[in-house]
């Protein structure tokens, strides 16, 4: 298990093997949505712009994208906006979704962002489901998936308009399973899953309303049952929260 938990009302973190780097699966997405909004706020990428969605979107060379999402099943010449679809990869984590915007941004965008934020073992090096492709697989850690979400809370990628649109993304995300399984109503959840067969993870930020938000990834490596890791990551989020969300009045 990878853990990295960051207080902003302590300014402490506390984590457990969070510089293993490992393949992060759908929470690399964290990383092109800091880039996508960096690139929106300098100018670079106008968010209104529409995309009319391609049969060719559906592939990664000749691998279908599949896994999450609804754009693997939405008709050809459909049309969204990249915002729409920025929305899409991080609430409904869609897979098509997100490889349209990495097409966008590309490899040299992301490390761009990453390198700023000094993110030295994340990478968002290919699209997702680009089994033929011979680049690096995308990585990350623990500890920097948490540095990600400090980035967005932050402002350090974006103004206050974009910032708060990214956030308002993240909390609208559909799989509370995980980091949000158990905490309910004592805070709002906007988190990240990543999923795939040898690892089960979340990371979010927790904001309540009467102190600071944390920022916490979890992930687990080689679970036996996913269903298993999801309920484990919830029930370590909802210790940490029954022990942290009163502080400092308690």
């Amino acid at each position: 298990m990878r853990l990295s938990l960051y207080d902003f009302a302590a300014d402490s973190w506390i984590e457990h093997q969070a510089d293993r780097q490992f393949y992060p699966a759908s929470m690399i997405k964290m990383l092109l949505l800091l880039a996508a909004l960096e690139q929106a706020e300098r100018g670079n990428l106008l968010l209104e712009r529409a995309h009319l969605l391609r049969e060719s979107d559906r592939y990664a060379g000749r691998t279908a994208v599949a896994g999450t999402g609804i754009l693997q099943f939405a008709a050809a010449g459909s049309c969204y906006t990249l915002k729409e679809l920025l929305w899409l990869m991080i609430a409904l984590s869609d897979n098509v979704a997100t490889n349209i915007i990495f097409e966008q941004i590309g490899a040299a965008g992301c490390a761009a962002t990453a390198s700023r934020l000094g993110l030295k073992e994340s990478a968002f090096s290919k699209r997702l489901y680009d089994l033929e492709s011979e680049l690096p697989s995308n990585r990350a850690t623990a500890r920097e998936l948490t540095r990600m979400l400090l980035a967005l809370h932050n402002r350090e990628a974006a103004g206050e308009r974009l910032t708060r649109t990214g956030i308002e993304m993240m909390a609208a995300a559909v799989d509370k399973s995980r980091i949000g399984r158990l905490i309910g109503e004592r805070a709002v959840v906007a988190n990240k899953v990543g999923t795939v067969d040898d690892l089960v993870g979340d990371m979010a930020l927790l904001y309540f309303p009467y102190r600071p938000p944390l920022a916490l990834t979890i992930a687990i490596a080689q679970p036996p049952d996913r269903e298993a890791a999801a309920r484990l990551i919830g029930t370590l989020a909802a210790s940490i929260v029954q022990k942290l969300a009163f502080y400092p009045s308690r």
